[in-house]
């Protein structure tokens, strides 16, 4: 019998590909998360801790410049830290997208492979059936020669 081959191969490597490439992407996107998350963290600490430092000033000496000056610079903090959030939610959205796009292509990729496993296993039974049916008819021309001739 004729050795197996899958005729729709060359679908089944190109959806392998875009399934690779689409999971490199989530891998990518993820990445982008963990570090905006990470970015947004460093942001909230640095607020807080010129609030902190301002906080401390205060106590001391009041100096209407330097208060002005600090309320500014936590401002600009806060608005880096808004920034930062607003990054981790775009970060967030476009890992899920990615997410999204992974399934599909596994998904469509794993249509071709179980339509790959049910060729390779139609192709075995018939493979099969046909060795069978030869080992059947050996046995039979055997059985025809040992009789003896009546």
């Amino acid at each position: 019998m004729k050795r197996f081959r899958f005729r729709l191969e060359s679908v089944l490597s190109l959806r392998a590909l875009a399934e690779r490439s689409a999971r490199e992407a989530f891998g990518r996107a993820q990445r982008r998360l963990v570090e905006a998350e990470s970015a947004r963290d460093v942001a909230a600490r640095r607020r807080f801790e010129l609030a902190d430092a301002l906080s401390a000033a205060r106590a001391g000496t009041f100096r209407p410049g330097e208060q002005s000056e600090g309320l500014h610079v936590l401002g600009l903090a806060r608005q880096a830290e808004l920034d930062a959030a607003r990054q981790v939610a775009e970060a967030t959205s476009a890992r899920e997208k990615a997410r999204m796009d992974w399934l599909a292509a596994r998904s469509r990729l794993q249509v071709v492979e179980r339509l790959k496993e049910r060729a390779a296993l139609a192709h075995r039974e018939a493979a099969d059936k046909a060795e069978q049916s030869l080992l059947d008819e050996l046995a039979s021309i055997s059985a025809v020669r040992s009789s003896p001739l009546a």
